[in-house]
């Protein structure tokens, strides 16, 4: 056998150590290739929210969407009664048109009969005019011929000041109503954007964004008397209709619509908004509340109506129906008081 080099088994070595090398060094890249691709790939697609996190969120936005709520509520209530007023100042300010005509010509025939005879006096001229504010300027001579031709021109007179109070007051309703209506636009935009975010969150907590298509109506069987029990039975009959913003049914409520009508069915009248129904009850603390009580919540941004065992009747918010809930937990967290009608 011939003998070994020594030299040759020395590289063969050393080819063997580098081949090792290169292969510990194949992997050892691959491992940081794959750790590098898969926090990229964490990083360019973020985790969704989780539904309790959107839930939370929701709580937050209803909060909030119920006081813009009750502010469009108010607003609208004051439209209505300026387009009430309105009309009144209207049919007042148009029943004083016609008494003016009426009294203007009998004037008129007063100035026609003076001239004929030779006696007419400065007046005339004013008296042939229909502009109230034109007769009103001529004060004086209106006094002068009062104290001659008695109560008819005392009554013109009267009648000219009247209009143009009237006809004062009619402009003044007019730019007052103009400017609600501006007002309850705004109001209602702001709205309606609040309720597209509800809506999305709803669906992130996985809820459903219908309110339709179940069962409407129910009974109260609970202990409540009287008017108690009169606003109760109207408030468990709207279960299942849907929660609508400004809404006082029939087809759908907010929360103090439903209050308010309820209420109203136990003949009481109550105000629209929030704040001024907690400010026309009777306070009633947590322990003291009986059936039909009202229980306000959220800085008295949210009411219903108080059953009995710790539950109570409420229209929640967008996405939901009207619905009978326990107040512990959440309400609880958020109770302010109780109101007594």
């Amino acid at each position: 056998m011939a003998p070994s080099n020594p030299m040759t088994s020395t590289r063969a070595t050393g080819r063997l150590r580098f081949r090792r090398s290169l292969r510990m060094c194949a992997a050892a890249s691959l491992a940081i290739a794959v750790s590098l691709t898969t926090a990229g790939t964490a990083e360019a697609v973020p985790s969704k929210p989780s539904a309790a996190a959107a839930k939370k969120e929701l709580e937050k936005l209803s909060t909030k969407v119920d006081k813009l709520v009750d502010q469009y509520n108010k607003a609208k209530t004051e439209l209505d009664a300026a387009k009430k007023r309105l009309k009144a100042v209207n049919a007042e300010a148009k029943s004083e048109k016609a008494r003016y005509a009426q009294l203007h010509t009998r004037v008129v025939q007063l100035a026609a009969d003076q001239y004929k005879s030779g006696t007419s006096d400065p007046a005339t001229a004013v008296l042939a005019s229909k502009n109230p504010d034109a007769a009103l300027d001529q004060m004086s001579t209106f006094t002068h011929l009062a104290n001659n031709r008695g109560q008819e021109l005392t009554a013109f007179l009267a009648s000219t000041q009247r209009l143009r109070r009237d006809l004062a007051e009619v402009q003044g309703t007019v730019a007052d109503v103009q400017q609600k209506v501006t007002k309850l636009k705004g109001q209602k935009s702001v709205i309606e954007k609040a309720i597209a975010k509800q809506k999305a969150l709803v669906k992130k907590a996985g809820e459903s964004t219908s309110s339709s298509g179940g069962k409407v109506g129910g009974s109260y069987t609970g202990p409540a008397s009287g008017s108690a029990r009169a606003a109760l039975n109207y408030a468990y009959a709207q279960k299942g209709k849907p929660y609508v913003f400004g809404g006082t049914g029939p087809d759908g409520y907010d929360c103090s619509g439903l209050v308010m009508m309820s209420w109203r069915a136990g003949g009481v009248s109550l105000p629209r908004v929030v704040p001024d129904q907690a400010s026309a009850t009777h306070f009633v603390a947590r322990g003291d509340l009986e059936p039909g009580d009202i229980v306000f919540f959220d800085s008295y941004g949210h009411d219903g109506l108080y059953v009995g065992n710790g539950m109570f009747i409420h229209a929640p918010r967008t996405g939901r129906v009207v619905s009978v809930d326990p107040m512990a937990g959440y309400w609880d967290a958020h109770f302010v008081r109780g109101g007594r009608p």
